[in-house]
């Protein structure tokens, strides 16, 4: 029976919407590309509902400052079910799908967590994107954090008014009269921030909490303002049905994500604002109050919960690239009743049901006296799972990190797993597995990288590793520095045992995404030219034995060769000569990326085809299905050869043949995966090409 919103004090119409809402953000998670404008209303409406609440409760008289109790109803309210997925979230990860499991995902737990992880996505360069074998099963959870941390602002926002209307008597009146235009201030700050970049954001801005903090304020300041902006009744029905179709027409209309929250969020949250303000008494409204709106507003937040990971872990555990119809059919089902279940017998009996206290209540002795009854005692037992799972969360990170560094320790037998010895010695048996197991490859990162010694993108251009930052021998007297960015940085596995084996020290000018370059230059942003300045002068001020780095990357910026030297390469090599300085040029290993086969990581198409096993004895055709063609990555003969050749200190290294028969670029050399992701070297193969590496390098250091 549908319910009218202006007949009641809660605004089931806007509870109906809010299921809208979050409707269509699942359906166009899983059906599209393309971002709905439901998380946009979500947040609007998050704004309207919580910081009225709190700015109504601060003009009681007896109201309590002590900002425990908000805090701790919203901890009730939030926690509980996102604890829940969490951990099931991390439980599938392991069972289903491993290889989603890396050091990025294991910080984005805790982050999750405390309501930071649309600051830890922005850290992490994390660009916004489809649903998809290669996306993070939390990324969705960035809305949740700018959430949470408008949440505990608003709280202390009129806690502040609380205190003004005990200790200046403040009204109801005159709260709205300063609230209001300070809200409407931060209202329009926000906004222009968030317009900054135009209609194409960048996905820092899509995931600031200064860019999004306008569509929460904004429901803030229709709470208060809204007997003020109501739509005249004749027109209240019209307005509101544009109003809905604005939203349910935003993903249709909208084809870049990136667009929001600048100018284009304007037309979901325009529609939402025209629904609020149509007061609730018309059609389009009663439609909204209707049971199953209300039932879906009810279970939103699970649901939101609930969709995204359940659709990641199973496109990639099916062998997707992207999820087909009938799985998306599936997860949507699915999760409806994960999200029915979790708002049944987590969410709702773990909610502060009880108001709020006032300063003369005594809410603990109440809490106390309810542990004496069953349902009391359920609750607090309750509670207590929900803390054991979110320690057990914590936990995740370091277990974690500790198992990789397990993994890459690990001893490995030259017979079992000889890695690049099997190019010219004998095969690897092929019964043995793959070793390091591929679905965890991709977390076992070069020492440089786990020891901030890689200098990230984004830091500052006169940033440059600590001067602890030394591999190799660091009592030594020769030096080797390895220049560049993160394919450079692969040589530092091999490097690092040769220095320690044979007397020379190895000291790191890395940046990600940064070859080194001078003067015009191609493919790299200004930054990286800018920081490659400097990086040149450092090099010159060591005035090392060798330099070492790449020599070639290729033609297309998206992976596919054939290879070539970069504007900008030549200039540094020719620089060096001029001082003196020895060069150690290694071509580029393969690049993985634009394959046929529809799975861009090397590791996870070994995973598919082998459905985890990784051993071949009776079906060797994984390796071959997962191959890079040779001529598709490298060409006929190293481009960066003839040009290195013209510098009587260079030295061109052509290192194809360590990765690639005469055909074919393999996933997995010598029973070892020769990859980390789809274009960066595993520290398992990079080890075993410490002897190829020396053969080559001992000339150019004289020994």
């Amino acid at each position: 029976m549908a319910m009218s919103a202006r007949s009641h004090t809660y605004r089931w119409d806007l509870n109906g919407l809010r299921g809208v809402a979050i409707g269509l953000v699942v359906l166009f998670h899983v059906f599209g590309d393309r971002v709905s404008g439901g998380v946009d209303v979500f947040l609007l409406l998050s704004g309207y509902f919580f910081l009225g609440s709190q700015l109504r409760y601060a003009t009681r008289r007896n109201a309590s400052l002590n900002p425990w109790w908000p805090i701790w109803r919203t901890l009730r309210r939030l926690i509980p079910s996102l604890a829940v997925v969490l951990a099931t979230t991390v439980a599938l990860v392991f069972w289903l799908a491993p290889h989603l499991m890396s050091p990025e995902l294991a910080k984005q737990l805790p982050a999750s967590l405390f309501h930071y992880l649309n600051w830890e996505l922005i850290r992490q360069d994390a660009d916004y994107a489809a649903a998809s074998a290669d996306t993070s099963p939390l990324q969705h959870l960035w809305s949740m954090s700018v959430q949470g941390q408008f949440y505990l602002v608003a709280i202390f926002f009129a806690l502040g008014f609380a205190v003004l209307v005990r200790r200046r008597g403040w009204d109801d009146a005159r709260v709205r009269r300063v609230a209001g235009p300070i809200l409407i201030g931060l209202t329009a700050l926000s906004f222009a921030w968030a317009c900054r970049g135009g209609l194409i954001g960048t996905p820092a801005n899509y995931y600031s909490t200064f860019s999004r903090m306008w569509e929460l304020t904004l429901g803030a300041v229709l709470a208060l303002y809204l007997p003020y902006l109501r739509i005249p009744q004749r027109l209240a029905g019209p307005a509101t049905a544009v109003g809905l179709a604005m939203i349910a027409l935003t993903g249709f209309l909208i084809p870049v994500s990136l667009a929001f929250p600048g100018p284009a969020a304007l037309l979901p949250i325009g529609g939402a604002v025209l629904i609020i303000a149509g007061g609730g008494d018309n059609a389009t409204s009663r439609f909204l109050a209707a049971r199953p709106a209300t039932w879906l507003g009810g279970v939103a937040y699970p649901l939101y919960l609930w969709h995204w990971p359940l659709l990641i872990i199973l496109t990639t555990a099916t062998g997707n690239q992207t999820p087909p119809l009938w799985l998306g059919v599936a997860v949507i089902a699915l999760s409806l009743v994960l999200a029915d279940l979790t708002h049944r017998f987590v969410e709702t009996p773990l909610t502060q049901r009880s108001r709020r206290p006032t300063r003369d209540q005594k809410p603990m002795r109440s809490a106390l006296r309810s542990l004496r009854d069953r349902p009391g005692q359920r609750r607090a037992a309750s509670g207590a799972v929900v803390s054991m799972i979110v320690v057990a969360l914590l936990s995740v990170s370091p277990v974690y990190a500790s198992y990789l560094t397990s993994l890459d320790n690990q001893e490995s037998s030259p017979t079992l797993h000889p890695g690049a010895a099997a190019l010219d010695g004998p095969a690897a048996p092929d019964w043995a597995p793959l070793q390091p197991d591929p679905a965890f490859v991709a977390g076992i990162r070069p020492a440089p990288t786990v020891d901030k010694c890689m200098i990230h993108r984004g830091a500052p251009v006169d940033r440059f590793a600590d001067e602890e930052c030394v591999y190799g021998d660091p009592a030594a007297e020769a030096t080797v520095v390895l220049a560049g960015g993160s394919h450079a940085e692969t040589w530092m596995t091999p490097l690092d045992e040769l220095g320690r084996a044979h007397g020379f020290r190895v000291v790191p000018l890395l940046r990600q995404a940064c070859p080194v370059v001078l003067g015009e230059h191609y493919g790299v942003s200004d930054d990286c030219a800018a920081w490659s300045e400097g990086a040149v002068e450092r090099i010159l001020e060591l005035d090392p034995d060798v330099v070492i780095s790449t020599t070639t990357r290729p033609i297309h910026s998206g992976g596919p060769g054939p290879d070539l030297v970069p504007a900008g390469y030549e200039n540094f090599w020719r620089t060096l000569d001029e001082h003196g300085v020895t060069f150690f040029g290694l071509r580029d290993n393969p690049w993985v990326h634009g394959r046929d086969q529809g799975v861009p990581d090397a590791n996870r198409c070994l995973l598919n085809h082998a459905a985890g096993g990784a051993t071949f004895v009776d079906d060797p055709d994984p390796l071959i299905a997962c191959a890079v063609p040779r001529a598709e990555t490298y060409a006929p003969v190293d481009p960066a050869a003839a040009v290195l050749a013209q510098y009587p200190s260079a030295v061109a290294v052509d290192t194809a043949d360590w990765f690639c028969g005469p055909e074919l670029c393999l996933p997995a050399i010598g029973n070892v995966p020769v990859y980390r992701d789809d274009d960066h070297v595993s520290n398992a193969y990079a080890a075993t090409l410490a002897d190829l590496l020396w053969e080559r390098l001992r000339p150019a250091l004289g020994r």
